[in-house]
């Protein structure tokens, strides 16, 4: 177990040591306290006017993005929508980088394109993070979608030249990185331990008796014939447990490594069988004589036989442990020794003691011996024969390797190291695995409300301080900046009207806001966007303003395009909720919005008569504009230079249609009308005062005379579960031109 403990513990201390080294640097280097790895600086330049990043290296979402630049000129860093930031610079020279190899090399590919100059990204209201004026740093939490990095000049100007560094701040990591040191530390100094780890030397003060071995000791057959009297028990010198023949690990042992010689045994070191008088050989039966009996004859004495003795060998160590020896002991067992001439067996233990005869004679004899029972109160003549060895199987106790106790320390602390590591991984698996950003999941085609609430409301608040401006100017220019077509063309066509008609300039528009105003911002993938408006008016509590701002591109500023001035008595929908249509939606509708608006125009031609007219629930403002169309053919056909008078409608443009949250669309459309007066034959006809002087003033005409309107019209189509007619939410009309033939 000690290769294993080491292998173990040597794989331990390099897995620490590199994770001890990586934490260490990831900590204090890479990372730091900001919890924050940032890209050595890096010149990023390029002839076009923005370096953007392609959308596939944001890939991931969660952490917190850092980007700055720095250079010559003010410098813009903004994240955008693929979507919008595609738009932007489309058709535009500019850098894109598409791939990025850390530390800090980046790919790029340059766009071809023009150098116009681009509105500054700084008055567009889609950047998701910009950063502030005088400020050329930005942060933002990487969200999941289709999002670039761009960095252009302050001014929307070509020529982009910009140091940049990149950022990537994840949360808690920082302390990760700690952690890793921390358990790098911990598994290197386990690793040290299990490699240098030395095992206690147990030292025992109790001394074991081993008995001695006797049929297992070799011996040398004697060169002389042996009586047959003569005790063939093996015979012990006491010299053999001299000091230099004792095994220094058991010392009442004699080593049975010893080298071996022959000697007489002298008297001083016979063993006690030998000093012992030999046994009387048995009498012959005495011969009966006339006179007596015939005295006994005197055995013959015997002559000692020099004895062939062991030679004592130097003892062997015992490869046993203390608990091995223990459990020999208990189940009183000699330990084998392992060595020249020693068997593998237990026997057993041989003693020497001795007996007394009833003649008061002492006999040495071997506990294990049978002794001769007395026969007649008279000591039994008894031949000494070498007590028989048995070569018995030994009963050892094998144990197998799992079960020694050395095993089981050594796997206990194999158990024990595993455990700490696996809880180690699981802390690390558990802490580190939030750290890991997901992959992105919208990888679809962006699309993304139009505008937010906040954006909206900015949009409106503007449009209230640059309209109030233009109107108090009658700057056509200004209004241009915060209004499209159809509402610009009626703006423009009252500052013409203004103008002419009050050349002073004492009869200028009011200053007013929208007020309160309801956002209904549709899903867009693509540009032009819209959202619509529901507000009140300052300067008309009675009326409410219905309008829709639109984007036309990336680069360009909300517009309000639509809008009309319905009554408060007129119950409009909400645009909470507004969605752009399907083919579903459209297919659920009563009406479809492009009929409905030819149905309108030949409504309106016709007059309120017209067959049309079932279709519709009219507003007032349309009852109203049908009642003064009327009083005007009737006013003027009675004039005895006008033949005869016509007004007829059109559609100007395709409708705009948004679904409400019931599935109604509401649809914003534009009509013109032309108002036409034939002139008699011979006769001549011109404008003298009103509106339409400011376009046509004191010329005359022989054939007709015209005069063109432009009205804005919001509608509400019910849906099919709904029923009903189409409601003329309101209709707005503005003169914007007239002349003749």
């Amino acid at each position: 177990m000690r290769f294993a403990r080491i292998t173990l513990g040597l794989l331990l201390a390099l897995a620490g040591l590199v994770a001890t080294v990586a934490g260490a640097v990831a900590a204090f280097w890479l990372v730091g306290p900001d919890n924050t790895v940032t890209t050595p600086s890096r010149q990023l330049t390029g002839n076009g006017l923005a370096v953007v990043t392609a959308p596939t290296l944001l890939d991931r979402h969660g952490p917190t993005l850092h980007v700055t630049a720095s250079g010559d000129k003010p410098l813009f860093v903004g994240v955008g929508q693929d979507l919008d930031v595609r738009d932007y610079l489309s058709g535009v020279a500019h850098t894109r980088v598409i791939r990025f190899d850390p530390p800090d090399t980046f790919g790029t590919q340059d766009m071809r394109g023009t150098t116009r100059k681009l509105t500054p990204p700084g008055e567009l209201d889609w950047w998701v993070a910009q950063s502030a004026p005088g400020s050329q740093s930005v942060s933002w939490p990487v969200q999941d979608g289709r999002y670039s990095v761009v960095v252009m000049n302050a001014d929307g100007t070509p020529a982009v030249g910009a140091q940049v560094s990149f950022g990537i701040q994840v949360h808690r990591l920082f302390g990760i990185c700690l952690l890793v040191l921390g358990a790098g530390i911990l598994v290197l100094a386990l690793g040290l331990a299990l490699m240098f780890r030395r095992r206690a030397v147990v030292v025992h003060d109790d001394t074991t008796e081993i008995p001695v071995i006797t049929s297992n000791i070799p011996a040398l057959a004697p060169t002389t014939p042996v009586p047959a009297t003569a005790d063939l028990t093996p015979a012990y010198d006491a010299s053999a447990f001299a000091p230099e023949r004792v095994s220094p690990f058991a010392p009442d042992r004699v080593s049975p490594f010893a080298p071996e010689h022959a000697e007489p045994t002298p008297a001083a070191t016979t063993t006690p069988a030998e000093s012992a008088p030999a046994p009387a050989a048995p009498a012959e039966p005495a011969q009966p004589a006339t006179g007596g009996p015939a005295p006994a004859q005197p055995a013959p004495a015997v002559r000692p036989t020099p004895v062939v003795r062991p030679a004592a060998v130097p003892a062997a160590p015992m490869f046993m442990s203390p608990a091995a020896i223990a459990r020999a002991k208990s189940k009183s067992k000699s330990p084998a020794l392992i060595g020249a001439g020693a068997s593998h067996q237990y026997d057993e233990p041989t003693r020497l003691t001795a007996q007394r005869d009833p003649a008061g004679a002492t006999h040495p004899t071997r506990r294990n011996e049978p002794t001769a029972a007395p026969i007649n109160g008279k000591s039994a003549p008894t031949t000494q024969k070498p007590a028989p060895v048995a070569d018995k199987p030994v009963d050892e106790e094998i144990v197998p390797l799992a079960a020694s106790p050395e095993f089981e320390k050594s796997d206990e602390a194999v158990r024990r190291t595993a455990a700490l590591l696996a809880s180690g991984a699981l802390l690390l698996t558990a802490t580190s695995c939030g750290l890991v950003p997901p992959k992105n999941t919208l990888t679809a085609a962006d699309s993304r409300p139009a505008v937010t609430l906040a954006d909206a409301q900015a949009v409106v608040q503007r449009y209230n301080q640059v309209n109030n401006q233009a109107n108090k100017t009658r700057d056509s220019k200004l209004a241009q900046s915060v209004e499209g077509y159809p509402t610009l063309a009626q703006t423009q066509a009252g500052f013409v009207i203004g103008r002419k008609l009050d050349a002073a300039g004492k009869d200028v528009s009011k200053p007013f806001t929208y007020t309160d105003p309801e956002i209904g911002a549709p899903q867009f993938a693509s540009y032009p966007m819209r959202f619509v408006v529901s507000s009140g008016i300052s300067d008309a509590p009675d009326n409410r303003q219905l309008g829709v701002w639109q984007r036309e591109n990336a680069g360009s500023p909300w517009l309000l395009t639509h809008s009309v001035y319905p009554p408060k008595s007129v119950q409009l929908p909400s645009v909470d909720g507004l969605r752009t249509p399907d083919a579903a939606d459209l297919n659920n509708l009563q009406l479809q919005p492009a009929a409905v608006a030819k149905d309108l125009a030949t409504y309106l031609t016709g007059g309120a008569k017209a067959a049309e007219a079932k279709h519709f629930t009219p507003s007032p403002s349309l009852t109203k504009l049908l009642e003064l169309r009327a009083a005007s053919k009737t006013h003027d056909t009675a004039e005895p230079y006008i033949a005869s008078v016509t007004d007829s409608f059109a559609l100007n443009g395709d409708p705009l249609t948004f679904i409400t949250s019931n599935g109604d669309a509401l649809v914003f459309l534009s009509l013109t009308e032309q108002y036409l007066q034939r002139v008699e034959p011979g006769s001549n006809a011109y404008w003298t005062s009103g509106e339409a002087t400011a376009f046509s003033s004191m010329v005359k005409y022989t054939q007709t005379l015209h005069q063109d309107y432009l009205h804005q019209a919001a509608l509400l189509i019910p849906a099919k579960s709904s029923g009903g007619a189409v409601r003329v939410l309101s209709i707005d009309p503005q003169l914007v031109g007239a002349g003749g033939a």
